[in-house]
């Protein structure tokens, strides 16, 4: 038979074949050549056999690739030699340029007195089906791992997590899950355990019924609230944190909730607590010990020292003529170190009173224009031997306020030394008064030496100085500034100060405009009150070295 004859016999089949959405192909049995398929069959062939002039009247073999050792070799051989269909399901064709496809495929012999004559191949592409199912399965293995790592690490934290359902229904997630549920009754509403308290972190108890896994079932969020448990036996400190969880109704479905133990911390924090507090006890009896000498032994020193003044006064008073200039000289010397003296134990005591607390105001009706004028023309006597301009000015005439005048005299004057003790020669020191928005500002500008901008906060603190060999060349505890904040603010005020090296100092001191009290003595500034300007300016000025 001749494959022309063939193809005559079979083209009742042939119409069959162009409309099948599968693919089919029918080949000769006994030589297993190709002798008829339709397009869906030849595509899954690599070039050129897909088509269909390469591929008919030649053997399987050649138009297959593969094909040597394949299940589809072997099942060919079934259909041939059993005579009967044989099916081939998700046939895993490889090896082709196109890729990797997958096939059901259907052989089917067709007999002619008892044998095969043909064999009709029926297949139909599953390669998309295959795929997806594959990587179903590859992603339900990585949730399965996923959710085993999960449970793993649910089970292994020190956390007790719980899953709580609206009708207050637990699942425990863990083994700490399991422990610490019992502590709190297992959340059963309106069942509040007997002989446990609940508290939280400021002692205050709180009711069974208003504990925060309550509220957060009721739809509260909750973030690291810490709970005290009291029981007969023991106290447990939780840290607990959880939010709902809402359905697409915007419903609660279910409750997440961690429950941290955080006794170990809490206790560790008391103890920590307890320590500092003993610590800072012990600090301020020894602050106090410490005050208490400085009073102590700043009184001691005050009574030689006022002895020693006493004494001097005498000898100027009763033998001043008597005396050599050689005397004068040392007696002179006596004087102004028993001033200095004077001045260091009085700060002494101005501190240990400030930092007590026990400064008091003595405040008075006086004239701060004609008490700032006073002190600046009593310091020209210092600031002329030093050949400096000291100069005063003010925008009013005259102002009545209630301060206390000690204190601003020795603001001022402190001030004033400074500007004197760090301004060469043949320069300018300036002292400005204003009054102004409810405020009198005292500003004193100097032409000195300056201030480097990182020392300016260092100048207010308590024994702070600039610079050492500055401070041995004017002599200086470096408390003097800082005695000075502290009467300012004590009396409501504030002080700063802006200063360039090199080219001088501005002090700026903001004092509220205190009206004058009707019930206040007024003060004028007549001989015996000039004459304690006096000797307030001889004691602050004692800092200061001049050739007698």
């Amino acid at each position: 038979m001749s494959l022309k004859n063939e193809l005559t016999d079979i083209n009742a089949i042939e119409q069959y074949l162009l409309n099948s959405q599968f693919g089919i192909a029918v080949y000769r049995a006994r030589d297993m050549v190709l002798v008829e398929a339709n397009q869906v069959w030849l595509n899954r062939l690599d070039e050129p056999f897909n088509n269909k002039s390469f591929s008919v009247g030649k053997p399987v073999n050649e138009i297959i690739t593969g094909w040597k050792g394949s299940a589809f070799e072997k099942i060919w051989n079934i259909a041939v030699q059993t005579k009967k269909g044989v099916n081939l399901p998700e046939y895993r064709y490889s090896g082709m340029k196109k890729g990797i496809s997958y096939w059901n495929i259907s052989l089917t012999p067709i007999l002619y007195c008892g044998e095969p004559l043909y064999i009709v191949e029926t297949s139909f592409d599953v390669t998309e089906t295959v795929i997806n199912r594959n990587q179903e399965n590859s992603r339900n293995a990585q949730l399965s791992r996923q959710y085993r790592n999960f449970e793993t690490v649910v089970e292994n934290m020190s956390d007790a997590l719980f899953v709580v359902y609206p009708d207050y229904s637990i699942v425990a997630l863990n083994q700490e899950a399991h422990i610490v549920k019992h502590f709190f009754n297992s959340f059963k509403y309106n069942s509040p355990p007997v002989n446990i308290k609940y508290y939280d972190a400021n002692d205050n108890e709180i009711p069974y019924n208003d504990l925060p896994v309550f509220k957060i079932i009721k739809g509260d969020i909750y973030e690291a609230f810490r709970v005290t448990v009291v029981t007969r036996e023991d106290t447990h400190h939780y840290s607990i944190s959880g939010r709902p969880v809402y359905d697409n109704y915007s419903n609660t479905y279910f409750s997440i909730i961690s429950i941290r133990d955080i006794t170990s911390q809490v206790n560790n924090d008391y103890y920590l607590l307890k320590l500092e507090k003993e610590r800072k006890e012990y600090l301020e009896r020894v602050i106090k010990v410490k005050d208490n000498f400085l009073t102590l032994i700043s009184h001691e020193f005050k009574t030689p020292l006022t002895v020693i003044m006493t004494a001097i006064q005498a000898m100027e008073l009763f033998c001043g003529n008597e005396l050599s200039d050689k005397a004068k000289r040392y007696i002179n010397t006596i004087k102004q170190n028993t001033l200095r003296q004077f001045r260091l134990v009085r700060n002494l005591l101005d501190i240990t009173r400030g930092t007590a607390d026990q400064i008091r105001l003595n405040n008075r009706n006086i004239d701060i224009v004609s008490l700032t004028r006073l002190i600046t023309e009593s310091v020209r006597i210092y600031a002329l031997q030093k050949e400096l301009n000291v100069s005063f000015y003010s925008n009013v005439s005259e102002k009545t306020v209630c301060i206390d005048d000690e204190k601003y005299e020795r603001i001022l004057l402190n001030i004033l030394s400074n500007a004197i003790k760090f301004t060469p020669k043949g320069k300018n020191v300036k002292v400005v008064l204003t009054v102004k928005n409810g405020y009198i500002n005292l500003a004193v500008k100097d032409e000195g030496i300056g201030i480097p901008e990182d020392k300016l906060d260092v100048i207010f603190e308590r024994f702070g100085q600039v610079d050492s060999s500055l401070s041995r060349q004017a002599e200086g505890s470096g408390i003097g500034l800082y005695l000075v904040k502290m009467f300012v603010e004590k009396m409501g005020g504030t002080i700063s100060v802006k200063s360039k090296p090199f080219h001088g100092t501005t002090f700026l001191v903001r004092l509220p405009d205190t009206s004058e009290t009707a019930d206040t003595n007024d003060v004028r500034y007549e001989e015996g009150e000039n004459r304690k300007i006096v000797d307030m300016m001889n004691i602050e000025f004692s800092d200061i070295y001049f050739s007698k």
